[in-house]
């Protein structure tokens, strides 16, 4: 292999052909962590983008504003108290920025299982100015640790439960165990009375059945289901899918966000709870994650 391919080849661990930014950009850090190779790009705007094994985790554009008022607002529209919150994943802090804009909430745990990421939300001055040094608030707490280890060793109990990590793959097939039934039955001990669940559930776009067997797996866990999605389809040829959960049935005509948001417009909610057929009929394909298979990871291979 010559010098020249060599090096693309490296950058490719680094920053995938995939999901290479538009224009001009500079790779500003490369960071092989235990878990995963880590770069910190810089586009021509000035826009700063951190990768994990090649892909975007998040960063300081707009699709990231996007990103957290719909991981963050909806479950706590839904919640009974917002004193105790618990995010797994979310090292970059900005779900942690939107969560403190409500007052009554108490405290933030935020798990994430590499510490270079959370240096990164906590030190990066481009990633603190855009998360508003959330990080290093006193009202939140940071931990090293995988995020069903941390639940596990805990007999607290929370009132939103936020999970937005990476989807399991074969290359991760240890991630599917924060995906599983058992894992969501320990979370369903974990929930305060009247609590939430959100769970980020990759491209309803690309893989609708990766989101029908995250709600099949989440109901033959006790919990009563509503999917939502973000639609990004014209701006990044997206839709972005989720799936919110409690122990009492909800529903989107209940749902009230009290704080205002940029995104989050009465039109928007809307047409986030419709769900379009063309997603629907995927439905036949769900089926339940455990600790012992490989639905997820199967779903995201075939895609």
């Amino acid at each position: 292999m010559s010098l020249i391919k060599a090096r693309v080849a490296s950058l490719r661990d680094y920053v995938s052909e995939d999901d290479e930014p538009d224009g001009k950009y500079r790779i500003l850090r490369r960071i092989k962590t235990r878990y995963q190779r880590i770069a910190v790009v810089k586009q021509a705007n000035g826009k700063v983008l951190i990768y994990g094994d090649g892909y975007v985790m998040f960063g300081t554009t707009e699709d990231d504003n996007m990103w957290a008022e719909s991981m963050v607002h909806i479950p706590m529209a839904f919640a009974k108290k917002k004193q105790n919150i618990l995010m797994i994943g979310g090292g970059g802090g900005i779900t942690t920025r939107e969560v403190l804009r409500y007052r009554d909430v108490k405290a933030i745990t935020v798990v994430d299982i590499d510490s270079v990421m959370m240096q990164l939300g906590k030190n990066l001055k481009p990633l603190v100015k855009f998360n508003r040094g959330s990080l290093r608030n006193p009202k939140v707490r940071t931990v090293i640790q995988d995020g069903r280890a941390f639940v596990v060793k805990s007999q607290k109990k929370w009132d939103v439960i936020i999970i937005d990590v990476p989807e399991p793959s074969y290359k991760s097939l240890a991630l599917g165990r924060l995906y599983s039934r058992e894992f969501y039955s320990l979370l369903k001990k974990r929930l305060a009375p009247g609590g939430v669940i959100t769970i980020a559930s990759s491209l309803m776009s690309e893989m609708p059945e990766f989101v029908w067997s995250i709600m099949a797996t989440l109901k033959a866990s006790g919990f009563y289901v509503v999917p939502y999605h973000f639609d990004v389809m014209k701006r990044y040829g997206e839709d972005w899918g989720f799936c919110v959960a409690a122990t009492r049935p909800i529903s989107f005509s209940s749902m009230k966000i009290s704080l205002p948001t940029r995104y989050l417009t009465s039109a928007r909610l809307k047409s986030m709870f419709h769900i379009p057929s063309k997603y629907l009929r995927k439905w036949g394909k769900r089926k339940i994650q455990t600790d012992n298979n490989r639905v997820l990871a199967s779903i995201h291979e075939r895609h």
